[in-house]
């Protein structure tokens, strides 16, 4: 099981390459949009790594490499092609630094916001125990049986690729969901683990990661073939008739206006095959909604955790939306 070996692999649409001492260059390639429009995830991750870059080149000196708090503001779609970030140094402190990033389109800003810099290798400080995060519990997974969908509390599916594929950007990953529903349908739980046996999850993806969960909005359309009673029901239909089930499109578009991402703990420098994601919004109100995303290793210890914006739109005004240079509005 995997991609096209012509597909680019996350690790590579992520990179930045420096082209003076606070500015960087990215190439957003068509592998990681829904349709024109540039994952906001894959985003987070070019603004994460020109930061690292800025850190081992310009801010040597900080000894921070590591960036643990990012805040993004989705400001303006991105599209194909080449994305100028541009660093802003804001304060240098001794145990934390803070810089400014924006990434540009047609010197317009797309996205901008914050990056806060530590060495967390040698991170001291107090620390208590505190309850886990998951309540409810999610139900348990044997990894190795997910590995050869054997393990009958979850079902794993793979959205196939297409090159139109509205859900493209999503098709990298292989994700599982529970086959017995949350009783609660403002939850969306997932494990996750790339399509290609040999690519792994490294702490700089854990921007696209937090991006990458099913919108529980699914679960409250009736007729939604992403509800979460709906989906391994047919993903297992398909299974047991030796089909492939279709890339299903969203009942809505869900347009990222925020995102604060804390890493809580470095993923192995070889990085890690498998994570698990718990989604959970408070209020969906008046076209506009919250998710706190909590990622887990395969040890459920706590990874990072994400909280988000987004607006509720028909999905004709993502699908279609060209790019904006004045003005822009949802």
């Amino acid at each position: 099981m995997g991609l096209d070996n012509n597909i680019v692999p996350l690790s590579t649409a992520i990179e930045t390459t420096p082209v003076n001492s606070h500015r960087y260059l990215a190439k957003i390639p068509p592998d990681h949009c829904y349709l024109k429009a540039a994952h906001g995830g894959l985003l987070v991750c070019i603004a994460v790594n020109a930061v690292q870059q800025h850190y081992k080149s310009t801010l040597l000196a900080q000894n921070h490499p590591h960036t643990f708090s990012i805040d993004a503001f989705f400001l303006r779609p991105a599209e194909v092609g080449d994305t100028t970030v541009i660093i802003k140094d804001i304060k240098l402190g001794f145990n934390v630094s803070t810089v400014h990033f924006a990434l540009m389109q047609d010197d317009i800003e797309r996205v901008v916001g914050y990056a806060f810099n530590m060495n967390l290798e040698s991170e001291r400080g107090i620390s208590y125990p505190t309850p886990s995060p998951l309540d409810p519990e999610p139900s348990s997974a044997n990894l190795a049986k997910l590995a050869d969908q054997s393990d009958p509390t979850w079902i794993g599916y793979s959205i196939p690729w297409h090159p139109h594929s509205f859900l493209k950007g999503s098709t990298h990953f292989q994700f599982f969901f529970p086959t017995k529903p949350c009783i609660s349908p403002n939850i969306s739980d997932a494990w996750i683990r790339f399509v290609g046996a040999d690519q792994k999850f490294t702490t700089e993806m854990l921007g696209s990661i937090a991006d990458h969960w099913r919108r529980m909005i699914e679960n409250y359309v009736p007729n939604s073939k992403w509800r979460q009673d709906i989906i391994p029901m047919r993903v297992a239909q398909d299974n047991a008739a030796g089909k492939l089930t279709p890339a299903y499109s969203t009942s809505y578009g869900y347009p990222t206006l925020s995102m604060h991402l804390e890493i809580k703990k470095q993923l192995p420098p070889e990085g890690s095959e498998w994570l698990f994601m718990r989604a959970r919004s408070t209020a969906i109100r008046n076209g506009r909604f919250d998710a706190e995303v909590l990622i887990m290793d395969e040890h459920m210890d706590l990874v990072a955790l994400s909280h988000q914006v987004a607006f509720i739109t028909e999905s004709v005004q993502i699908a279609d939306k060209p790019r904006q240079h004045k003005t822009s509005r949802l």
